[in-house]
């Protein structure tokens, strides 16, 4: 076995085990996990939910609404508009809500997410902070759900499940697998006290800990995950509750998920190295031991696969141009067996991966509460997304050694 080879089958077998340890997390905990869901409220908390945002004129009426039509007591329920310097008529929308009581509206110079943050967090003494983005939309429970588990004194965050609202296009089916399957992994890494992005879709947080924090930071343009990171090393707990249901609008074109995902990305591997010291620190338990400098590996995996994939194209290439040359071109009937089954270890390796997967993504649809489970979306993730992420995984590395920073949008 030469070196490449070696390295092949050693990446492949830890995302084998990886799959299987999340797996056999989940099956373990499930019992907790629907104890947790039976939880009920004796006191509902005050809230204030934060709406940053920046150019949302088409989307922002439809997020307040739905906050507005959240059940939730009105007088313990705030919700903070911060326009952050927005160059569109998003303001302009966000004053017709200025009659609603319990609605605060602020306008600021541009900033970025971390500075709308922050500022509303100045300015409140409720004893939950939210946040939801500009372009999604909650269900009217979500809130109910997600309080409960601050009952536990112990928790300081809890995040929802995320869900897209189009998916109408090939890449919204794609994105619509991709988000069922990180419902299955954030409940896991809930599970297992390692989730560490709280993201900007209605996450919510004791109020007092963020202060005791300092607030959000720039982070690289990934507030929430810095926010998760830093929460974790200083010991705090976050939980998931995937019966809370969010609904954000996903991106539509190549272009625009580059974008986003070169973001998030950019921001994980940037984030990582700023809080390197969790890494196989066993002071944090499964998040330093396991699940960071895995998520790392599946990046650097990632790339090599894609640097080999390509290497092999072009060697492919020159081989059949250098045989036309010699003996020209041969134009044979291609043969099909049917009854063909590669059964070699590397392919057995390959078709259990996939078959995990897929299991995964339905456990992340029946705890997220979808109906339809086997549906068009799981085979175009399957078959299609291995092909475009390491696209954005290249981009953001390549900034991220060079110190690049990525754009918002």
């Amino acid at each position: 076995m030469n070196s490449v080879d070696l390295i092949i089958y050693s990446t492949l077998f830890i995302s084998l085990y990886f799959e299987i340890f999340l797996l056999i997390s989940f099956f373990e905990k499930k019992r907790v996990l629907s104890q947790k869901e039976k939880m009920a409220v004796k006191d509902l908390p005050t809230v204030t939910i934060i709406v940053p945002c920046w150019n949302e004129e088409t989307t922002l009426a439809g997020t307040i609404n739905s906050l507005l039509n959240l059940d939730y007591p009105k007088h313990k329920l705030n919700i903070a508009i911060v326009d952050d310097g927005s160059t569109d008529n998003t303001y302009k929308i966000a004053e017709k809500f200025n009659k609603f009581k319990n609605i605060t509206l602020f306008q600021k110079e541009n900033g970025g997410k971390h500075t709308a943050m922050n500022l509303v967090l100045e300015n409140i003494n409720t004893e939950l902070t939210g946040c939801l983005d500009a372009d999604s939309f909650v269900e009217a429970n979500a809130l109910k759900k997600l309080v409960r588990h601050f009952e536990n004194k112990k928790i300081a965050s809890v995040t929802p499940s995320i869900k897209i609202s189009n998916t109408k296009t090939l890449l919204g089916k794609i994105q619509k697998s991709e988000y069922f399957m990180s419902i299955f992994i954030r409940k896991v890494f809930a599970s297992l006290d390692s989730l560490f992005v709280t993201p900007g879709p209605f996450s919510f947080f004791r109020t007092s800990v963020i202060k005791d924090l300092g607030g959000w930071k720039k982070a690289h343009n990934t507030e929430d995950m810095e926010m998760g990171i830093r929460m974790q090393k200083n010991h705090y707990i976050i939980e998931n509750e995937p019966a809370a249901i969010v609904y954000t609008k996903a991106p539509t074109t190549l272009k625009t998920l580059y974008r986003q995902r070169v973001r998030w990305t950019y921001g994980f591997l940037r984030n990582a190295w700023d809080h390197k010291d969790l890494f196989f620190n066993y002071k944090y338990g499964n998040l330093g031991i396991i699940i960071l400098p895995t998520a790392v590996i599946s990046l650097l995996t990632a790339l090599f696969f894609l640097v080999i994939t390509i290497f092999n194209v072009i060697i492919e290439t020159l081989n059949y141009v250098t045989k036309i040359l010699t003996v020209g071109i041969n134009v044979s009937q291609p043969t099909i067996d049917l009854f063909y089954i590669n059964t070699s270890s590397l392919s057995f390796i390959i078709y259990t991966l996939l078959i995990l997967t897929l299991g995964m993504i339905i456990i992340g649809k029946k705890i997220g509460k979808e109906e339809k489970f086997l549906t068009i979306d799981i085979p175009l993730y399957i078959s299609l997304y291995g092909f475009i992420a390491p696209l954005w995984i290249t981009g953001a590395t390549v900034k991220a050694i060079f110190r690049i920073d990525s754009k918002w949008r």
